[in-house]
């Protein structure tokens, strides 16, 4: 069992190869790690997967492993008339993971590290606002993003993203109003890069800090951190999240994750739309949030009333929020009377965009709907 060390991916993945190593069960080695059976064998499997990728899997005499950063493409083994192995060739090439593997692999990792249910969070007291409705807007977050001060005059890593964006988070919350029920908006460009190469979903190089997983898990726990933090203060808990240019892809897999991991807590709903725009109905007050690069911000009003004509026609107060240009922009009357509104995110600007003069607000909102008022007031958090 030692033998499978070397195809380990990760630091936990050691732990339960020599857990079972040192034990005659999964059982028995699930125990000593305070695990679950399935994670073990989980584990177990993925570990024995690679090795057999790169050409060791001795059930199946496969005894010669390729170099680290290679695939066995074909195994041949020569035998002798007893059955046993005089000689063997491994055809290998180099590795190519695709994204979706790469999400594969970092979500296992979560998953390992998070055995068991998300965590037990007691609802709060019944409100005495039940027409209210909280909403905070998260811009582009951009984890994995790298900027320095002395371009772009602020600092910017996956550990300062992770830091400043818990703290805006916990300030926002302070401030909320005492209502029964949130709705969480990630507008998309959560994440900075898509690829392994570090560049946007069609292939733009960016400036970036840390391995694509590393940067996947952080962005995971900031966000179970944003909505357990809400569930302390709201009975009901409601995520959008929107795809970006940038995260198209990995902006799935962190869907996907938030919906498994609150899975058995009824107050939280993970809305997994996969349409580029989602519409949220209250009272008189309805409100479509996207991205805000397809379909254009000036475009939302009018693709809201044809797309979403029931919600538009019962609606007294409507509203369109996006992200995307990483700026506050003065509300906009657009058609029908909707308001159209952009929100800024907490990031700097990055080199390129500080060269082409773009400067971030580096802001977070939490707005407060009426369901007959429509907004009737917000709480604006800077970094």
């Amino acid at each position: 069992m030692k033998e499978l060390l070397e195809f380990c991916e990760t630091e936990r993945q050691k732990e339960i190869v020599l857990a079972r190593a040192g034990s005659l069960t999964n059982k028995e080695a699930a125990d000593k790690l305070g695990i679950g059976v399935r994670n073990v064998q989980f584990a177990l499997a993925r570990v024995k997967k690679n090795a057999a990728k790169r050409g060791f899997s001795p059930q199946h005499d496969m005894t010669h492993p390729v170099p680290d950063g290679f695939i066995a493409k074909g195994v041949s083994t020569l035998y002798d008339d007893e059955g046993n192995i005089k000689g063997q060739w491994v055809k290998s090439d180099a590795l190519k993971e695709d994204k979706i593997d790469q999400i594969r692999k970092a979500l296992d990792e979560f998953i390992l590290k998070h055995d068991g249910k998300s965590p037990k969070i007691p609802s709060p007291r019944k409100s005495k606002k039940s027409d209210e409705l909280a909403v905070i807007n998260i811009g582009d977050a951009h984890f994995g993003m790298y900027s320095h001060a002395d371009i772009s005059g602020d600092n910017y890593d996956v550990n300062i993203a992770a830091n400043r964006h818990k703290e805006v988070i916990l300030r926002l919350l302070n401030n909320a109003p005492d209502c029964d029920d949130c709705v969480i908006n990630q507008l998309g460009d959560y994440y900075h890069a898509d690829t392994y190469l570090g560049t946007t979903t069609k292939g733009t190089p960016l400036d970036t800090d840390g391995r694509l997983e590393h940067v996947f898990l952080i962005g995971l726990q900031v966000m179970s951190f944003i909505v357990e933090e809400a569930l302390k203060r709201f009975k009901r808990v409601t995520v959008r999240h929107c795809r970006g240019n940038h995260d198209s892809v990995i902006s799935m897999g962190l869907k996907a994750q938030q919906q498994a991991y609150w899975r058995n807590n009824k107050r939280v709903t993970i809305e997994m739309s996969p349409a580029p725009v989602w519409v949220f109905e209250w009272g008189k007050t309805a409100f479509l949030v996207t991205h805000g690069d397809a379909p254009k911000p000036a475009k939302l009003a009018e693709y809201f009333a044809a797309k979403y004509p029931e919600i538009w026609g019962k609606s007294k107060h409507r509203y369109c929020f996006h992200g995307h240009i990483h700026s506050k922009q003065t509300s906009i009357e657009t058609y029908g009377g909707a308001i159209t509104e952009s929100f800024a995110g907490l990031p700097p600007a990055d080199a390129w965009h500080d060269s082409m003069g773009y400067v971030s607000g580096q802001s977070m909102c939490l707005l407060v709907l009426h369901k007959e008022k429509g907004e009737v007031r917000r709480t604006t958090e800077r970094i």
